[in-house]
């Protein structure tokens, strides 16, 4: 194309024109997904978020998948799966003064696992969705969360002679066996 000719097409170009090319590269960028010969490695979650994805290594704990779980994720993206997740975060705070508790305190909340910010890659067992790394405390340390484990996200402790004023602050992945109105939980 030469200069005269790139310049008309660019001055001539209406907003329709714009949209069409937009809508057609559109779907690049939007729907990213890589896969390898073991599934899906990384995609891009309708919220806008890259998730990387790695086959669970069971190391020394075995992790079973229920039949109902099966059933239910069975032939859905990982996308569509995650929508069965929650993460509940627990939040734990204690003072104590020589030795006898005098103050305890538990703040509890959940968010849908696309939407909690602490992961670092979702776990796979073949094509079934069954958990995620996170991170966790100490500071830079991964955790694997499974439905039937906890993971510690942080820990503080301040002893100033008296007592103490303890934190703790756990995270439970959950699995929603419906989507929307009542839950019923499996752990």
């Amino acid at each position: 194309m030469s200069e005269n000719s790139f310049k008309d097409y660019i001055e001539n170009r209406t907003i329709a024109d714009i949209m069409e090319d937009y809508g057609e590269q559109r779907g690049e960028w939007e729907t990213l997904l890589v896969t390898d010969e073991h599934g899906v490695k990384r995609f891009r979650h309708k919220n806008g978020r890259d998730f990387f994805c790695e086959q669970y290594d069971p190391g020394d704990a075995e992790y079973e998948v229920s039949e109902n779980v099966l059933k239910i994720l069975s032939g859905k993206t990982i996308e569509e799966q995650m929508e069965f997740y929650y993460v509940t975060q627990s939040s734990k705070f204690y003072s104590t003064a020589y030795g006898s508790v005098t103050k305890e305190d538990l703040r509890k909340y959940s968010v849908k696992l696309s939407d909690y910010k602490e992961i670092r890659a979702l776990l796979l067992k073949g094509n079934i969705l069954i958990g995620a790394k996170i991170d966790c405390w100490p500071d830079f340390a991964e955790g694997i969360l499974l439905p039937d484990r906890r993971v510690c996200t942080y820990y503080a402790s301040d002893n100033e002679g008296s007592g103490t004023n303890d934190r703790e602050d756990y995270a439970y992945l959950i699995f929603a066996d419906s989507i929307g109105g009542e839950h019923n939980e499996t752990v």
